[in-house]
């Protein structure tokens, strides 16, 4: 479908075009929805820009029809409602300070089409496709760049938002680009020192949920010195491995690899997905202050209990959702345990009792999936064998129900003490002991010993 038919297939944008045109505007589709167009990727998210009416005439005719969202309107940015529609207008800008937001920004429907492309990051996100005349419009050969799988930043303008260095961190593992090698020399130059966490938190999001290749992300970072701003990323560059267990190289290239399968084997589930990427890009923070050599070779003993303290830094800088935070931790200080439950066999209390740990046996058997299919294990006979029995016994995405409860207690006669919260936790510890599987023996077994 060309980018005729796109408009033209999307009733509410091509309304709004055909209104803005009418009282003189000029648009242009830019950005994502062109790019992902010559990637014959489909997109639902529209960039309009438009030249010829500031923003204020804008909402005017826009607000008769729709909801506009003018949270962004400092920056020239509007948002249709429930649309997936951004609406910008041409803007000048002057950098005021060091931070992320310290820009001057004036609104400018009439500056020239030249200067709007030149301030857009990267070439294959600066071809405009002109609706007024139906042309494509690529000075900085984006198309070509996308034909050629490369990543190019457009000018020298491209400094004004060091935030673009994640940008193209994330555009080169959601697309499997190379980076130009002027555009790595240009990221050296910047600092991510002044930046919002949160905006670098979306940018990490996005190498995590969106790409398919995530280590390149991670590599675009190292080529341009940007894991420096990372300590937590950093510190897995040059950390040896066991190369009969590990011949992919240092903990910074597997836990590339690591991230590269489950960018296959994702849930589709967002947050089910956000905790485990985060859980595994932070799986082997660790192994750093833990790794040593002897005689025997290469080891990183208590590495995932080293690792937690790190992993709640880095992801809380990030502005990471605190419950996401805090099941990515318990999987990063529990991923190495499906290996072990393997190896010895595990009882069904084994089962019981991690499930009590971790909560969610599921993301715990992909995450150790991933973890050794990052390197030369084989462990798929691992994970279903883990979630066969987690299914098995119930306890897939949750810890078993207490069978015994306060009112049981209650009925043998017990009366609601500082004891009584004691004797139900000693009691759910039994249950998932084994000692007893039902209601009538667990009333025989309170009886019994309490």
């Amino acid at each position: 479908m060309g980018l005729v038919s796109l408009v033209e297939n999307n009733r509410n944008l091509s309304t709004i075009i055909h209104l803005l045109h009418e009282y003189g505007g000029h648009c242009y589709l830019v950005g994502g929805c062109v790019r992902d167009h010559f990637l014959n990727i489909s997109s639902k998210n529209f960039d309009l820009e438009v030249f010829h009416l500031p923003s204020s005439t804008i909402i005017d005719l826009l607000k008769p029809h729709y909801e506009v969202d003018q949270v962004g309107k400092s920056y020239g940015i509007l948002k249709i409602r429930g649309l997936d529609i951004d609406i910008g207008v041409p803007r000048r800008e002057r950098k005021t300070g060091p931070l992320h937001s310290d820009f001057d920004v004036q609104e400018d429907p009439y500056l020239p089409l030249e200067d709007a492309i030149r301030r857009r990051d990267f070439t294959i996100n600066a071809i405009y496709f002109d609706l007024k005349n139906q042309q494509i419009i690529d000075p900085f050969s984006g198309i070509a760049d996308l034909n050629n799988r490369i990543l190019r930043h457009t000018s020298e303008r491209f400094a004004e938002d060091p935030l673009r260095v994640l940008r193209g961190m994330q555009l080169c593992a959601r697309f499997t680009l190379t980076p130009d090698p002027k555009t790595v020399d240009y990221c050296k130059t910047l600092s991510a020192q002044y930046l919002s966490a949160e905006r670098m938190g979306q940018e990490f999001t996005k190498l995590l949920l969106q790409s398919v290749e995530p280590s390149a992300g991670l590599h675009f970072l190292k080529d341009t010195g940007w894991t420096k701003f990372f300590p937590e990323i950093h510190n897995l560059i040059d950390v040896e491995q066991d190369p009969t267990r590990h011949p992919e190289g240092d903990v910074f290239e597997h836990t590339g690899k690591v991230l590269d399968m489950f960018a296959q084997n994702r849930t589709g589930i967002m947050e089910d997905d956000l905790t485990v990427s985060f859980a595994l890009l932070c799986h082997d923070f660790g192994k750093p202050n833990t790794t040593f050599r002897d005689s025997q070779g290469i080891h990183s003993y208590w590495h995932e209990i080293a690792g937690i303290l790190p992993a709640q830094n880095f992801m809380e800088r990030l502005r990471v959702p605190k419950h996401i935070v805090l099941q990515a931790l318990t999987l990063i200080q529990y991923h190495i345990e499906p290996r072990r439950l393997f190896k010895r066999q595990a009882s069904d209390a084994d089962f019981r009792r991690l499930s009590y740990n971790v909560g969610r046996l599921d993301l715990l058997a992909l995450v150790g999936y991933c973890d050794c299919a990052g390197r030369i294990d084989n462990n798929e006979e691992i994970c279903d064998w883990i979630l066969e029995r987690a299914r098995r016994l119930d306890i897939l995405k949750a810890p078993p129900k207490a069978i015994i409860q306060g009112r049981h207690l209650i009925e043998l006669g017990m009366e609601p003490d500082k004891d009584f919260s004691k004797i139900l936790l000693s009691t759910y510890f039994a249950q998932l002991n084994g000692d007893f599987t039902t209601l009538e023996e667990g009333i025989e077994f309170v009886r019994r010993v309490i």
